[in-house]
């Protein structure tokens, strides 16, 4: 594992001017995508409209940065640690995004509203990431848990990120709930570009639990250490950290240098995942006879392979219920999601109607 793959020294003196032009290049790229929405719908607007437009934006972006200058986290030299998790996140992110838009000028689809899409649902999938995990973990971010600090500021440890705390099924559900308003708004069909998509979920899923590796979150229980794919995880990593935590150490191996020999979880989903995404792209959507039928597959498929890897999970502070764990729970919803789908699909319900809605009743 390399929770953090290199570290980036910024000198002391660099630091404000960095920071300045970090403001300056989003103020830019926020204006420059609102101009080229307005040319889109025929209106031309100047860059100054753009960026009074974005004022609300602006004026966060600029209290943001006195605040860390007031709270003199920008007084000193500043080390950046690039995480190997967020690299491989915005690495599938990024593919995802890519292969989502050459699929869908195929298939004679928009392919910039999928680019557009993208940025809402990488927002609110994080959002709904991280408040799957609170609602489950309530009792540590309430009371004395509430606030952490970052370089003596104090924050509200919901804001925390850098601790962990992210479960793929809420940041999908919100990202799903998303894509369907965005694609009810702009009056697009659902179900096909649900099916245009969806690929790219499982691709960017790959790579986002290859980053759990490599950070040790989402470990697995203790195994045979004769299991020749067995993983030790060292100090650092949250596995070890969380494991060390607990009453008696249990499952830290003698002399504490590392954990017991777990199951990698992580690559057990991670590779079912690129399994799941070669066999959407090369064999099902090829043949696919209806709608939603890519959707639904990948909906049941990957409720199966979450559950089954659940089974092998050690992570208890992902929540358990009546002996389950709340992603298989979880999963047991999806499934009954994915039912729904594909009969909407072979009905015609949601896929080719030109406003993209939901049926109506009769």
């Amino acid at each position: 594992m390399l929770p953090v793959l290199f570290t980036l020294h910024v000198p002391a003196a660099v630091v404000p001017a960095l920071v300045a032009l970090a403001v300056v290049i989003v103020a830019l790229a926020r204006a420059w995508s609102f101009r080229r929405q307005s040319a889109r719908a025929g209106e031309r607007v100047s860059w100054g409209a753009a960026l009074w437009d974005d004022k609300l934006a602006l004026a966060a972006l600029a209290f943001a940065a006195a605040l860390a200058w007031r709270g003199g986290l920008l007084a000193g030299p500043l080390l950046l640690p690039l995480q190997t998790y967020g690299i491989l996140v915005a690495a599938g992110f990024l593919a995802g995004i890519l292969l989502a838009q050459r699929e869908a000028r195929r298939a004679g689809q928009d392919a910039e509203r999928i680019g557009e899409l993208a940025f809402w649902v990488l927002v609110s999938a994080l959002a709904g990431s991280r408040l799957y995990f609170i609602a489950v973990n309530w009792r540590d971010y309430t009371g004395a848990h509430a606030w952490t600090k970052l370089g003596g500021l104090p924050l509200p440890r919901v804001l925390a990120l850098w601790e962990g705390g992210l479960v793929f099924y809420g940041g999908f559900i919100a990202a799903a709930l998303t894509g369907v308003v965005y694609l009810r708004r702009w009056h697009l069909p659902i179900l096909p570009y649900a099916d245009t998509v969806i690929p790219s979920v499982a691709l960017g899923h790959f790579f986002g639990r290859l980053g759990c590796f490599a950070a040790g979150c989402c470990w697995g229980e203790a195994c045979p250490a004769g299991l020749p794919w067995s993983v030790r995880f060292p100090p650092g990593s949250l596995a070890y950290e969380t494991l060390a935590e607990r009453p008696g150490a249990s499952l830290l191996a003698l002399g504490h240098a590392t954990t017991l020999p777990l199951h990698p979880t992580q690559l057990y989903e991670a590779f079912g995942e690129l399994g799941l995404f070669l066999v959407l792209v090369l064999v099902v959507r090829p043949r696919k006879r209806f709608d939603g039928q890519v959707l639904a597959t990948w909906l049941a498929a990957y409720a199966l392979l979450r559950a089954t890897v659940e089974v092998f999970r050690g992570d208890v502070e992902r929540g358990v219920v009546a002996g389950l764990g709340v992603g298989q729970w979880t999963s047991i919803a999806i499934l009954g999601a994915a039912a729904l789908v594909w009969a909407a699909g072979r009905r015609g319900g949601l896929a080719g109607r030109a406003d993209g809605g939901l049926p109506r009743a009769t």
